[in-house]
């Protein structure tokens, strides 16, 4: 990666057409440029945005990756991706599905007996494919105060879960965290194995994710994007990961973000009919928003068509995923700085629906 903050992979053609469909590229490539720059101008400290088309890759980067350092934003740097864990989590409980490890219709009592069964909460009676799709009734533990006033404290799972069950239920198909601890819980006893080796072997090491992991620690395994957050400032280590876990605890690149979407909607690594159910959406609130939701998926209206793929956010980052059903649209953007207010800012969410509007149809 240059110092320029651009780069594209793929294939090249010259003449007639060919050019022309070049000269279209360098444009679109120009306008991304604007819009990361305006990302920047929004108050991110720095942004990421990776666009497919085909079988052309770009990179588009703005900014720095550290206001101490005043480093480049640099594509190939690792950050939290948050939420967009869920997709992964999702994925290979559908593949135990897939090999009849486990049913989207068993319910939490018969992996975790016990694990659900306060204030009118019954782990009976909450399937697997509820804890997917968002329709639990199991409150977000997330909000809690208790998981910030330590933010180094090592999380148990079953804490988190048990945080949550303080709260009666909530109403169904209201996105909520809790949901994929639990879901990751049911992967480690099905499995007889931990989450992060799941994940590796049947995730990151078969499509040569190299720069993914589940993180362990508050540290990073290599290069990294620092992450800031309002008045305190670097996060990057801040926050232990075990408060995230299976529902936001991956870290990654952008590049193996993206090629972990293509390989999954393009059909190598769930049967058909288990695509099928992973992309049938119904509406969950998420805060103030309306998403059509499937099972670890979020479907995106664009100009161009439907994208798929997942939102994350954790202190100091924020991640957005969208690739096409037949992999040869995409777009990740990735920025390092979750101040609340600059979220809520109308022209920043404005901004970064033009910059994925962009990098995704062109």
């Amino acid at each position: 990666m240059s110092g320029s903050g651009v780069s594209a992979t793929g294939a090249s053609a010259t003449g007639g057409v060919a050019g022309a469909g070049i000269a279209a590229a360098e444009s679109s490539v120009g306008r991304l440029r604007v819009a990361a720059g305006r990302l920047v101008a929004d108050g991110q400290p720095g942004v990421i945005v990776l666009s497919r088309r085909g079988r052309q890759v770009t990179h588009v980067t703005a900014g720095v990756a550290d206001k101490a350092t005043g480093q480049r934003m640099d594509a190939r740097l690792r950050f939290r991706i948050a939420s967009v864990t869920k997709t992964f989590t999702s994925t290979v409980l559908l593949q135990m599905v897939a090999e009849r490890r486990v049913s989207l219709d068993d319910t939490v009592d018969k992996w975790l007996p016990g694990s659900v069964a306060r204030n009118g909460h019954n782990g009976s009676k909450i399937t697997i494919r509820e804890l997917l799709g968002h329709t639990s009734g199991l409150k977000d533990y997330s909000l809690d105060p208790r998981v910030w006033s330590d933010p180094r404290r090592e999380w148990k799972p079953q804490e988190l879960v048990d945080m949550a069950l303080e709260t009666p239920p909530i109403a169904e198909g209201t996105y909520s965290n809790t949901n994929y601890i639990l879901a990751g819980m049911i992967i480690e006893k099905a499995a007889g194995r931990s989450l992060g080796g799941e994940f590796q072997r049947r995730i990151f090491r078969p499509l040569g994710l190299r720069h993914t992991s589940l993180a362990v620690d508050r540290s990073f395994p290599g290069p990294y994007v620092h992450g800031y957050m309002d008045e305190y400032g670097d996060v990057s280590t801040e926050i232990s990961p075990s408060s995230a876990w299976a529902s936001g605890g991956v870290i990654s690149t952008v590049d193996d973000v993206a090629k972990f979407h293509r390989a999954l909607f393009t059909g190598r690594l769930l049967p058909k009919r288990l695509q099928r159910e992973m992309t049938a959406t119904r509406p969950i609130v998420d805060g103030d928003v309306m998403q059509d939701y499937g099972l670890g998926v979020v479907k995106t209206r664009f100009s161009c068509g439907i994208a798929w793929g997942h939102d994350g956010g954790f202190p100091g980052y924020g991640t957005w995923t969208y690739t096409s059903a037949d992999g040869k649209r995409q777009a990740v953007i990735t920025y390092n700085d979750s101040s609340a207010a600059l979220e809520a800012d109308p022209k920043f969410r404005a901004d970064l629906d033009k910059a994925a509007e962009i990098a995704f149809c062109g």
